[in-house]
């Protein structure tokens, strides 16, 4: 009896230190906001305190429990990043287009010869550098939203968000059937590989097809009111989820598609970017403080760990810089601010929207450790430097809180 009175009863209920963890995140942030600087650090204060670096009391079997609830954050988040995407814009942009398309090839091919010089196998930075393509969602859009950040290349490093992550899941698919093939798994073959990968892709496809059918179909036919709209979108984003779940296909890329029909093939008034603001702002802490709690600093103490990471985390920034080059729409220091803005990375985790996982299990001891470490300085510096490449370009409109 005595026992139990002395073991505090919060940290029986996972639930709890969940709830405690996003509390002192949202508390913290909002504090440093204060002071102008990015609230995306209060989760990254709370997750160190919390998680492998501090207490531990978040970490990956309790975030285990609520997978479902962290991958219907991540859902919220990858369909708004659809959902900023112009085709039209894209497709018609010329040399701009064109350059941010460059800057997700030009990132592959700088990270994956870097990491190869820093003595990695050629197998482990090809799929390193597949996953670096991609450009981290929950950073870039909570700092647009933090300082409201709009204009010419604001907008372009929204559509590089959606962008990148389309090449990079393309780019993955072919690199995982090459990695598998290669005796990772017994009896496995490149082309067998490659179409169960492509099966992924294209059945995450249909998904959201059959997801925003069913939405489109709802709303006409019930009438229903503008201000409802979000709340059957909601409900059409979790059936998509939930079906990408049960069949083991690409959830990112249904979702991303979920908000591509919404920007590009829905013709009606959007109103629902403000009915969901606030669920989205919640769903970039918590996911956030589950990408820092799950960071041990620790290993970033082996010297040669901290100086590759630095090494690949530049030359990902250098290489986005110099595929800007041929754009001829914006001046060069907004070039210098996109470069900076597109400078944060996701983990594998990240982009198959499995929320606990922050490395494949294939990899080798040094090349896990080589991208624990370049995740580490990801929930350190990349909320900084975002935040300092939307000041430099000039775009932000922040409001003061009263």
């Amino acid at each position: 009896m005595n026992e139990e009175l002395t073991t505090p009863l919060w940290l029986l209920s996972p639930l709890a230190v969940l709830g405690g963890g996003l509390m002192l995140a949202l508390v913290i942030g909002l504090t440093l906001q204060r002071f102008k600087v990015p609230k995306l650090y209060g989760a990254v204060i709370a997750g160190l305190l919390l998680g492998s670096t501090g207490g531990n009391l978040i970490d990956r079997a309790l975030l285990a429990q609520f997978q479902e609830l962290l991958n219907a954050a991540a859902a919220l988040v990858l369909f708004d990043v659809g959902r900023k995407m112009d085709l039209a814009w894209l497709l018609r942009s010329g040399r701009q287009g064109g350059s941010l398309l460059l800057a997700t090839l030009a990132r592959f091919v700088a990270v994956a010869i870097t990491v190869r010089l820093l003595g990695l196998p050629w197998g482990a930075a090809i799929f390193i550098a597949s996953i670096l393509i991609a450009v981290n969602p929950v950073i870039v859009n909570s700092m647009v939203a933090d300082e409201n950040a709009s204009g010419t290349s604001t907008f372009a490093t929204a559509n590089m968000v959606g962008l990148s992550s389309l090449v990079a899941l393309l780019v993955l698919a072919v690199t995982m059937a090459w990695t598998r093939s290669q005796g990772l798994e017994a009896g496995a073959d490149f082309g067998g590989e490659l179409l169960r990968q492509g099966g992924k892709l294209a059945l995450g496809a249909g998904i959201a097809l059959l997801s925003y059918g069913l939405y489109a179909l709802a709303t006409r036919l019930c009438k229903v009111p503008a201000t409802m709209r979000p709340g059957m979108l909601l409900a059409a984003l979790l059936i998509d989820l939930g079906l990408c779940s049960i069949s083991s296909s690409s959830a990112l890329l249904s979702l991303l598609l979920m908000g591509l029909l919404l920007r590009n093939a829905e013709r009606r008034d959007n109103v629902f970017q403000a009915q969901l603001k606030t669920a989205q702002d919640i769903g970039y802490v918590l996911l956030f403080l589950m990408s820092a709690a799950l960071v041990d600093l620790q290993q970033l103490a082996q010297g040669w760990v901290l100086m590759g990471a630095l090494l690949v985390f530049a030359v990902r920034i250098g290489a986005t810089r110099l595929a800007l080059w041929p754009a001829s729409a914006w001046e060069e220091r907004k070039k210098h601010a996109m470069a900076l803005s597109m400078c944060s990375l996701v983990s594998y985790g990240g982009l198959v929207v499995d929320t606990t996982l922050n490395a494949y299990t294939g990899l080798d001891p040094a090349s896990t450790e080589l991208m624990g470490a370049l995740l580490a300085l990801n929930v350190l510096l990349a909320p900084g430097l975002t935040w300092l490449g939307l000041r430099l370009a000039g775009e932000t409109y922040r409001q003061e809180a009263r």
